[in-house]
């Protein structure tokens, strides 16, 4: 989260902190230990700069040098979390392909982005980064950009030298499915690009796009944890919003349209959310498959 200098210090204010030892046992770099009844600091570069040591301390006993007191959230009231409120907004989460034909304000997205800043990220990284296309203008040009993509590796897969080099980078079923899909995305993109029917982002105001650094896997879930804090908070903002595989995929796989959309080197695309105002109210939940789950232990 910050340069990890290791000139970072935590301190104790001995008249508040009643050594109930949670500082030391929520720090996950194990860099603090009780000795003599004095908190010790050890391996400073270590930090992550999590915060746990301060957020965990009930009496606000504690100082860390790089995270200044008055920039933590206070939480007022740790069990008054209504969990069937909670478990309402995840189960009534509805994908939006019907939009509104109204802009979603720049104020709006930035409330969803701000949001997602809390996702949690590997060690803390909070490496995420986000592109928004505000406005049918802009959305239009990434709606264009993907669509080129698709009808590109149409031409590419009618190849079948060209088809075997692809199943080899990405596998033959995943070459197989889109052979068996690509009439559907041929008449789709065709049509997104004339103009005559956003089959993409369904005339959706804005598209954020989340990148993130680090290693590809880490960077995706980074990216996907952030998405789905947006896909939540856009819910209980009466927004739409869907995540977008076709142009998550297309940007993945094509440096030239990352590079054409300043996406920097080094960095992993992890997703592409249309927003909107809805068209439309979900009055019930499809049933979904029965879990399946392996327990062991």
């Amino acid at each position: 989260m910050f340069s990890k200098s290791g000139d970072i210090d935590i301190t104790v204010d001995s008249d508040r902190c009643t050594r109930c030892g949670a500082c030391e046992a929520s720090c996950p770099s194990r860099i603090l230990s009780w000795e003599a009844d004095e908190l010790q600091l050890s391996n400073p570069g270590r930090c992550i700069g999590c915060g746990h040591c301060v957020a965990v301390c009930a009496d606000s006993a504690l100082s860390h040098s790089e995270l200044p007191a008055e920039k933590f959230v206070e939480i007022e009231n740790p069990e008054s979390l209504d969990r069937e409120d909670v478990k309402k907004l995840f189960i009534e989460r509805r994908s939006c392909r019907r939009f509104l034909d109204e802009s979603v304000s720049r104020g709006q997205v930035d409330k969803l982005i701000d949001i997602a800043r809390w996702a949690p990220t590997s060690t803390n990284s909070q490496n995420i980064r986000f592109m928004v296309f505000q406005g049918r203008d802009a959305v239009r040009e990434l709606a264009v950009e993907t669509s080129r993509y698709y009808l590109a590796l149409q031409r590419q897969l009618a190849n079948p030298i060209v088809r075997f080099g692809i199943g080899l980078k990405v596998g033959r079923k995943t070459v197989a499915a889109y052979r068996l899909r690509m009439p559907a995305i041929v008449e789709m993109f065709t049509r997104t690009l004339a103009g005559e029917d956003d089959r993409l982002f369904y005339n959706a105001s804005s598209v954020m796009l989340l990148f993130s650094s680090g290693l590809p896997h880490l960077a995706n879930a980074g990216c996907n944890l952030a998405a789905m804090e947006i896909l939540l908070a856009a819910q209980s903002m009466d927004l739409g919003a869907c995540f977008n595989g076709y142009a998550l995929t297309a940007l993945i796989r094509d440096r030239k349209m990352r590079e054409r959309f300043d996406i920097p080197g080094g960095y992993t695309v992890g997703a592409v959310i249309a927003v909107g105002k809805p068209d439309g109210v979900f009055y019930r939940v499809p049933p979904r498959n029965k879990r399946r789950v392996i327990w062991r232990g």
